[in-house]
């Protein structure tokens, strides 16, 4: 008898897929490729929210078990003033920071445990099968062909089942990451994410494990190539924006060439669903890691496909998604963009961003409760936006202006505008009633 669901993909978001369908009483098949959890550098920080739904489908247990540790909130450092510390609302419970690999073997062994779920590895899904205009199920790359009620494709933002099912996607690259480990409790505020500033790109350092702390660090495209070069760069441009301790282990890795460097892609789709078939994870869409938004978008998909799957299907699904995931992409691009100061409006709005967490602490568990999830109503974002906008526009124009200085800081101000304007805007467009 087919399966009720076919879930290609068995990462991160795909076993959090079948764990929830399964929850609700669906049989599952999970069809994956390697026989062990993908090697390269992949998400490692989950937020509040995405870990509550951790816990409701049991895996929140096992994965501490694994090595898993809690994470607190976010501190953002720059040089141009004291650090903002952007706790996690109280009464949410704290976020979850654990090696990827280990996360994913983790969450195999104690879903492919469960009734109703059956894994199948080894298996590459090829071509979607279809009846009429309805997907069915794939074929694999053994010609063996696997049949459900409903196809989910959960094989990661390069996914090339998502094109084959008929759904298509903007594909940007970003910027490449360079990914490596320290060891030791070196950061300045345990338990916290951190977000440095001051290199040529944002660096994003966190606990994923007892004693080890993981650096991320954006680097842009024009960087130098090949590895030893990447190394030396790296070591030059960033180490100065770091503190001491995690300076010099970052030193020391890039030397050795104990790094990973990855491509970041923002990945956009104006649809997720089609008869038969839906998008979960990375495959309908993500965006620079930054913000470590895309495991709890994740969670999300799960949690709302195996709540639709009854009422509504793949269509209810879409709706439902992109509600969630429409804003977290929009401030995760704005974030990224707005840290990584790349323009005269983006530094303003960066000099405003950093007065404001460090002038209110409603303002830092407000900005805090939507980067993670917790706050999902658009009027708050693009008030928040609205209010951040403005506070860029006063540094910009602070002080007494003299005539060189005019003509900049009039260029800074639109430049200011038309950034914020168009995030307002494409906000409003994603959530009131849209998906493109």
């Amino acid at each position: 008898m087919d399966p009720d669901a076919l879930v290609v993909g068995g990462g991160f978001a795909g076993l959090a897929t079948a764990a929830a369908l399964a929850e609700s009483g669906a049989r599952v098949k999970i069809l994956e490729q390697h026989h062990g959890p993908d090697s390269r550098f992949r998400g490692e920080l989950i937020h509040p929210h995405g870990v509550r739904a951790l816990e409701r489908l049991g895996l929140v247990a096992p994965l501490r078990r694994a090595g898993g540790v809690p994470v607190s909130g976010f501190v953002v450092v720059d040089d141009e003033g004291p650090e903002a510390l952007l706790p996690y609302a109280r009464g949410k419970g704290s976020g979850l920071g654990i090696e990827h690999p280990t996360m994913v073997r983790t969450m195999r062994e104690v879903v492919a445990a469960r009734p109703r779920i059956e894994l199948v590895v080894g298996r590459r899904a090829l071509e979607p099968i279809r009846s009429g205009d309805r997907v069915v199920g794939v074929r694999d790359d053994g010609g063996v062909e696997h049949r459900a009620g409903l196809t989910i494709v959960a094989d990661g933002s390069s996914s090339h089942l998502r094109k084959a099912i008929g759904l298509d996607a903007d594909v940007d690259l970003l910027s490449y990451m360079v990914a490596l480990a320290v060891t030791g409790d070196m950061l300045p505020h345990p338990g916290f994410g951190h977000v440095f500033l001051g290199g040529p790109g944002p660096i994003l350092a966190y606990p994923f494990g007892p004693g080890a702390v993981r650096v991320c660090l954006d680097v842009p495209l024009d960087a130098p190539r090949g590895k030893a070069a990447l190394g030396r760069f790296v070591s030059g441009a960033y180490a100065a924006a770091l503190p001491g301790p995690i300076a010099a282990g970052v030193i020391a890795a890039a030397d050795q060439g104990d790094f990973e460097v990855c491509a970041n892609h923002r990945v956009h789709t104006r649809r997720c669903a089609v008869p038969g078939a839906v998008l979960v994870g990375d495959a309908g869409g993500c965006s620079h890691p930054l913000t470590a938004t895309g495991m709890t978008c994740a969670l999300h998909d799960a949690v709302a496909l195996a709540e639709t799957l009854a009422d509504g299907g793949p269509a209810t699904y879409e709706t439902r998604r992109y509600r969630f995931v429409r804003p977290r992409e929009v401030l995760a691009d704005a974030v990224y963009e707005v840290l990584g100061a790349a323009d005269e409006g983006s530094r303003a709005m960066k000099r405003g961003i950093m007065r404001y967490w460090r002038g209110s602490e409603r303002a830092r568990t407000r900005s805090i409760g939507i980067l993670s999830g917790e706050v999902s109503d658009t009027s708050a974002f693009v008030a928040e936006y609205t209010l951040v906008t403005g506070l860029a526009a006063l540094g910009v124009w602070g002080g007494v202006v003299r005539a060189p200085a005019l003509a900049r800081r009039t260029r800074e101000t639109r430049s200011l505008f038309r950034t914020a304007l168009g995030r307002i805007g494409e906000t409003i467009r994603h959530t009131l009633g849209t998906t493109s």
